[in-house]
């Protein structure tokens, strides 16, 4: 049955974005940041931005043809709606596998670095050269010591020495040949066994339900100039989408950030006493909707 606050999912979406949403992260800024905790709530707020995004392009942006002075009709962009929706469910799982799947502060140090060291090593990646610019050459000897201090702090943290190296070289692996590992998705069980995760397997383990990993797999089709994409940017050009499209993607999208609402309160007893501020029905929505999806939790 269809909730009280679904008969209008625009509306409720924008209240759970400028309400909860945003009072939550507000709460939780106040906690002292460190590294980690600074990084978290970065992680938040491009959440928030592309949150923003999603909303307004929702609405509609491209003025059709038909348009005239007394009846404005506009035009929904689904390649780019759902591309930027693509991007809301990595962050959600970013987010959910550094800070939420650990199960202690010493293990979200471990995944975090092994997330900012995968980072740093694509940013080696780039075709520069010392002679590029002005600066180039200082740059590039200061991110190369970035990475040696990261890596070095992540090989000393005790969760590392903990762990058996059969099982850290599932993730993580240093050396000469080229050929680096490093895969901060992952899962770990009670014995240690580390699992390595794909980023649609990630998006499978964080946003427990099918809609997910098919709109998942659905909005990758968008983001890339693929056949699937050009076919079906072919058959919808120029022609207003109707709410069968539009409306269940919204809906994920309020599903999602319950689910980051849930997360802050796990994270942060300022956001989780920040939580118990709103109205009843809000909570029972939000705390309700993530123990649907996730199973395992009650704010």
């Amino acid at each position: 049955m269809k909730h009280l606050f679904e008969e209008n999912l625009d509306d409720f979406y924008e209240y759970l974005l400028l309400g909860p949403l945003s009072t939550l992260y507000t709460a939780k800024k106040k906690t002292s940041a460190t590294e980690l905790i600074e990084y978290s709530n970065l992680i938040i707020d491009k959440f928030a931005i592309h949150s923003a995004s999603f909303f307004h392009l929702s609405k509609g942006i491209i003025e059709l043809r038909n348009s005239g002075e007394k009846v404005k009709m506009t035009g929904y962009d689904l390649f780019t709606v759902n591309s930027t929706f693509r991007a809301m469910m990595e962050n959600y799982a970013t987010f959910n596998n550094i800070f939420i799947e650990s199960k202690t502060t010493e293990e979200q140090w471990f995944r975090f670095l092994l997330w900012k060291i995968d980072g740093l090593f694509e940013k080696q990646k780039f075709d520069i050269a010392e002679s590029d610019f002005e600066g180039a050459k200082e740059i590039l000897e200061k991110d190369k010591l970035i990475l040696e201090n990261t890596i070095q702090e992540f090989e000393s943290l005790p969760f590392y020495q903990s762990l058996d190296p059969r099982q850290l070289y599932k993730i993580y692996k240093v050396d000469k040949s080229g050929k680096e590992k490093f895969n901060w998705r992952f899962t770990i069980d009670e014995n240690g066994s580390i699992t390595p995760l794909k980023i649609s397997d990630l998006i499978k383990h964080t946003c427990r339900i099918k809609a997910f990993t098919n709109n998942y797999r659905y909005t990758s089709i968008h983001t890339h100039t693929n056949y699937l994409a050009i076919e079906h940017f072919q058959q919808m050009r120029g022609i207003p989408i109707s709410d069968k499209y539009t409306k269940p993607i919204t809906k994920l999208a309020i599903y999602l950030t319950c689910l980051f609402i849930r997360d802050m309160c796990i994270l942060d007893e300022n956001a989780k006493s920040e939580f118990q501020t709103l109205p009843y029905m809000v909570r029972d929505y939000i705390d309700g909707m993530a123990n649907t999806i996730k199973k395992t939790y009650s704010i």
